[in-house]
């Protein structure tokens, strides 16, 4: 247990000083979902009330095609450089790799979503609660636990850019669905104590993929 947590320790240390020499990148994709929220306000500019109900789907769609960015972009020192059998056969445990990448990549999403947090705030006139920052983890925690897996196993096509929004965005559904639903009742206050159910719904979504990912990997990470 010791030397994975080393190992994915070191995976993760490896990619955020990567990410924080190559800042251009992560500013890159923090201003296509900048724009995007941009053009939802201003494509979509109907009255107030409809506006802040739409505001949690626009919002995650957002955060989903600007994620989409960094995990193509996750593996590209492995594949480019030719790391990847290097490290496997170094001995780092696929299922090391795997968790090492999801934290960088759960790191890069969780930080994108608190910069548009307030730009939602401000374009859709909300009133942000603390709660919300619970239920931005749980998603992007759903997100990037499928989107690290299939990054992976894309990442040595030649035509990944295009293979992983077909894979992920259909299992994906669920997740999207269920943190759409729990940030509407977070902005809404939650009068009728429904947040809850869905809550729950979401942890079981995040666990079960973050499992059968964690399963997978050995077997597609190692065969990579």
């Amino acid at each position: 247990m010791n030397d994975f947590i080393r190992q994915a320790w070191a995976i993760f240390r490896k990619d955020v000083l990567l990410e924080i020499r190559e800042l251009r990148h992560f500013f890159a994709v923090l201003l296509f979902g900048v724009l995007m929220m941009l053009l939802f306000s201003f494509a979509l500019s109907v009255d107030p009330d409809v506006m802040r109900k739409m505001a949690p789907g626009l919002f995650w769609l957002a955060v989903l095609f600007a994620s989409l960015l960094s995990l193509d972009h996750s593996f590209r020192s492995e594949t480019e450089d030719e790391q990847w059998e290097g490290l496997l056969m170094a001995g780092i445990d696929p299922k090391a790799l795997y968790v090492g990448k999801l934290l960088t990549n759960l790191s890069f999403v969780s930080l994108l979503q608190l910069l548009l947090l307030p730009l939602m705030a401000i374009l859709f006139d909300l009133a942000l609660t603390p709660s919300l920052l619970g239920v931005l983890l749980l998603g992007s925690f759903g997100v990037t636990t499928l989107g690290t897996l299939y990054a992976g196993v894309t990442a040595t096509f030649h035509e990944r850019q295009m293979l992983l929004p077909l894979l992920l965005f259909p299992m994906l559904v669920p997740v999207l669905l269920a943190s759409v639903k729990v940030t509407e009742l977070a902005l809404a206050h939650d009068l009728f104590g429904q947040q809850m159910a869905w809550i729950r719904l979401l942890f079981v979504f995040d666990t079960v993929f973050f499992l059968g990912s964690l399963l997978l990997a050995e077997i597609l990470f190692d065969g990579a």
